[in-house]
């Protein structure tokens, strides 16, 4: 994933951004309902349809809204209608905690995140040995049956196994060689040696050298304006652990794509990164779309699917995913899918 530096050593950081709503979190409706409120407000009638919202940007959103909606001239009544939603921020961070929900395994895969500094390749990073010495270590996993370079995610009721059929089982999709995969877990194995003891000497030739471990930044990446996304992970408590400075949101683009170099710009910016720290799949999105995952492989990055929304995991998949999730229930899985 991480790409040298300049000095042919040092790994990139990893930048993951997280989706909102649906993948984190399901508001109950209160975005939908905000929209007509901030409607009735500027235009003193009601709103009679609404554009599609799932996956989009709050921008794109309100467009298309006012457009339906018959206003004239409606781009120039964008930014007001973006005001009259952050005006309500407040209204919305009430009803939010009345109506809303974390999603299961969301505020733990947040955490677990955090204290994900050392990448392993191949198997799961363990939090709990990880938050115990500081981030730095990570325990290997087990692939599906029948298909030795496929890590099998379990679907609803069932076991992991690549070969498996229904819902026994929704595999990565991305394929390791014996070769990449005895080279990625030798170099992890020489990251964890206490100093001064060696690798084995019977180990083949031209494994790579073993380098610093990668911190993992994250963040969000949502269609919502900055102000209503903060009081919906707020009101959910799931604030902890976003670096909410480095995201990217509804209001700074129309097009989902362009949200991900946003994400990138501000991550470097604020670490005091090269301009293209962040490039490629040094940034990863999830998301519970087929917008989500376009918006990542239009931007080069690695596209992270999840089956909480109103997608299925098939859809996703179809869209382009590289690895897909049922849910956020089993933290381990939810790390290998986004830091192998």
């Amino acid at each position: 994933m991480g790409r040298t530096g300049s000095g042919g050593s040092q790994m990139d950081d990893v930048l993951v951004l997280w989706d909102i709503d649906g993948t984190l979190l399901n508001a109950g409706g209160v975005g939908r309902d905000l929209y007509g409120t901030v409607f009735v407000q500027l235009f003193g009638r009601s709103l009679s349809a609404y554009a599609p919202m799932a996956g989009r940007t709050d921008r794109a959103i309100i467009l298309e809204t006012l457009t339906l909606a018959g206003v004239d001239e409606p781009r120039r009544h964008v930014d007001p209608f973006i005001a009259g939603l952050s005006s309500q921020a407040i209204a919305m961070r009430t009803a939010v905690a009345a109506q809303g929900q974390a999603l299961p395994g969301a505020a733990e895969a947040l955490a677990a995140l955090s204290s994900a500094w050392s990448l392993h390749p191949l198997g799961f990073l363990d939090p709990a040995r990880a938050a115990a010495d500081g981030g730095h270590s990570g325990h290997g996993g087990e692939f599906g049956p029948g298909d030795a370079g496929v890590p099998a995610i379990p679907g609803p009721g069932g076991s992991g196994g690549s070969g498996g059929s229904g819902s026994a089982g929704v595999a990565l999709a991305e394929r390791l060689t014996p070769d990449m995969a005895l080279a990625t877990t030798a170099t992890m194995i020489a990251k964890e040696m206490p100093e001064g003891i060696a690798l084995p000497s019977d180990l083949p030739d031209g494994l790579p050298p073993a380098g610093p471990s990668r911190r993992v930044h994250q963040s969000v990446l949502t269609g919502n304006v900055r102000q209503l996304a903060e009081v919906k992970l707020d009101a959910l408590g799931l604030r902890e652990g976003l670096d909410l400075c480095i995201g990217a949101y509804g209001e700074d683009h129309e097009d989902r794509t362009q949200l991900v170099h946003v994400a990138r710009r501000r991550a470097a910016g604020v670490h005091g990164r090269s301009d293209d720290a962040f490039e490629g799949t040094a940034t990863v999105v999830i998301g519970d779309t087929p917008l989500d995952i376009l918006a990542a492989l239009d931007a080069g990055a690695r596209a992270v699917g999840v089956a909480t929304g109103s997608f299925a995991a098939a859809d996703l998949l179809a869209a382009g995913a590289h690895a897909v999730l049922p849910d956020l229930t089993d933290t381990q899985l939810v790390l290998q899918a986004l830091l192998s």
